[in-house]
């Protein structure tokens, strides 16, 4: 278990704060790119803790910017959008993606004002449908985390992201933690159909997990081991890539996922699912049907919908488990979810009782707390100075036979 003053340091992050200092070092990704059209209206982004606008100019160009006029402080998304430059309502005062004052035309004929403000302004990345963000005060932006999915056209990614309203930590453990899989996810756990099975019957049947932890410059790679009565070992190896990346093992041929665990503040989560079809063009509900992963909303901004909260329990079917559904939950990320909020907003982890299945839980935990003491001393993370092959990262899932034979070595 944490003290209260470590869970402090570990979840919150708005401006001030360690961790989320160290988070703004990192490229985050905000917002979809088809949220922002050439002169179309500018979108408000809320990433730890603080307000930001976002939109695309006349030539394409995305800014990206503090959200308050410098002016009077007026909401610049309700701004006009118009020849290269965000104009606010309020008395018409243009700003540029670079964050310059272009116009005051409230002030008189001859006025310099406008050479001598500017608006704080962040250096953006378009890649796989989505544009991400840099907010930190290093010299320079880290080198972008370029997956694989990056080099693959369009159609053949699908980025979404669900909005949910407890703190970004529980989410990431929820990610990171494959001992819970055979148990809140068994309903889901159909053989031969789903991203968690295999050709191997009942691979997924141990509810016991023996973890593995192997350090990595990015974070580590934890294989959560599970032997099967008679003999059979099946390896899940899931990589953790600091600070909220992770990618989960699955036994689909060609379909890939990244997850990222974004902080909108310390009560409210984007949850990112990036997924990729190897093979060729794939949607949403491709998607679905190969992860088996049960009827959810199709909205790319917010697929966690219906949205359900404590007074209903979470959306929870009691009338479907006694037909035999294990949680009573219409999908599997909808079980997730449910159980990280049910810790409330913010998880009080000095009274937990830890056990030997929450290894990698724990370790990635010490991973950002050093971090962000680290950074505290003026240490920027390792995997920020130093190249990172992101497009080979990939998650194995194997199941290796009591002979030692590997039967399903998937990745």
């Amino acid at each position: 278990m944490l003290s209260k003053e470590q869970n402090e340091m570990l979840c919150r992050v708005g401006p001030g704060t360690p961790m989320g200092n160290v988070l703004r070092e990192f490229w985050t990704p905000a917002i979809r790119s088809a949220r922002l059209e050439p002169d179309g209206a500018p979108q408000r982004v809320r990433v730890f803790g603080q307000d930001f606008v976002a939109f695309r100019d006349t030539t394409g160009k995305v800014g990206f910017l503090d959200e308050g006029c410098p002016h009077r402080g007026v909401s610049l998304a309700l701004g006009r959008n118009e020849e290269c430059g965000l104009r606010c309502i309020f008395h018409g005062w243009k700003i540029n993606t670079d964050g310059q004052v272009v116009e005051v035309p409230s002030e008189p004929a001859g006025s310099n004002l406008a050479s001598k403000v500017r608006v704080n302004h962040y250096p953006t990345h378009e890649a796989g449908g989505v544009v991400w963000v840099w907010l930190g005060k290093a010299e320079k932006p880290p080198q972008f985390p370029a997956f694989d999915f990056v080099n693959y056209p369009a159609e053949n990614i699908v980025a979404r992201k669900a909005i949910i309203p407890c703190n970004w930590v529980q989410l990431l453990e929820g990610a990171l933690d494959s001992s819970h899989v055979s148990s809140l996810h068994r309903a889901w756990l159909t053989h031969g159909s789903n991203m968690m099975d295999g050709p191997h019957p009942g691979v997924m049947g141990a509810l016991s997990v023996k973890y593995e932890i192997n350090d990595r410059l990015y974070g580590y790679m934890a294989n959560a081991r599970r032997f099967l009565a008679d003999g059979t070992q099946v390896n899940r190896m899931t990589e953790y890539v600091l600070p909220w990346f992770t990618m989960i093992p699955s036994t689909l041929k060609t379909l890939r996922g990244v997850l990222a665990v974004v902080p909108i503040d310390d009560e409210n989560t984007h949850f990112w699912d990036f997924s990729w079809d190897e093979a060729g063009p794939t949607d949403v509900a491709t998607v679905d049907r190969l992860r088996n992963s049960g009827k959810r909303s199709h909205d790319l901004d917010n697929y966690f919908q219906p949205r359900w909260g404590a007074e209903d329990v979470w959306g929870q079917d009691r009338q479907k488990m006694k037909e035999g559904h294990y949680t009573g939950f219409l999908a599997l990320s909808f079980e997730d979810y449910a159980v990280q909020e049910s810790q409330g907003t913010i998880a009080d982890r000095s009274k937990e009782h830890l056990g030997t299945s929450d290894v990698a839980i724990i370790r990635m935990r010490r991973i950002l707390l050093d971090m962000a003491r680290d950074y505290q001393n003026g240490k920027l993370p390792d995997i920020l100075t130093r190249e990172i092959e992101y497009e080979k990262l990939r998650p194995v899932h194997e199941v290796i036979a009591p002979s030692g034979e590997t039967i399903t070595p998937m990745v």
